[in-house]
């Protein structure tokens, strides 16, 4: 006759239950510490592109200054003058269209003493407007 085997002795699904336990705590926490790896390289990422944008947008903002100062009117009228050797023109002559049953054009001479030509008048003023490089 045998003996009967006492509980704590017993085999079976006890010892079953407690290593799928274990093994349920440890991939979780497996996984708790990839999702916290990937979470830290998506911070540094972020970091990283934004170091990037901030650096973009300062070069830019010294593009666009220098830009603009490129295309100063002043700073192009003393190109012009300086590098360029250009100078006024002298003998500037103005083309007057008269409107009318004959539709004729007068030249009109300026001469030597700078006098401005009269602004465009009739339809001529949506073909032809007046600039200054200084303006």
């Amino acid at each position: 006759m045998k003996a009967p085997s006492a509980k704590h002795e017993r085999t079976g699904s006890q010892s079953t239950i407690c290593v799928v336990c274990l093994l349920g705590v440890l991939i979780s926490a497996m996984s708790l510490g990839s999702l916290r790896l990937y979470g830290l390289y998506l911070e540094h990422r972020l970091a990283y592109m934004t170091a990037r944008i901030e650096t973009v947008n300062n070069k830019n903002a010294v593009l666009e200054e220098r830009f603009s100062s490129l295309l100063s009117p002043s700073r192009i009228y003393n190109f012009a003058k300086v590098e360029l050797n250009m100078v006024t023109a002298l003998d500037v002559e103005t083309i007057h269209l008269r409107e009318g049953a004959n539709d004729t054009a007068v030249r009109t001479p300026q001469g030597r003493k700078g006098g401005f030509a009269a602004a465009p008048r009739g339809l001529s003023r949506l073909f032809i407007g007046a600039a200054n490089a200084k303006d």
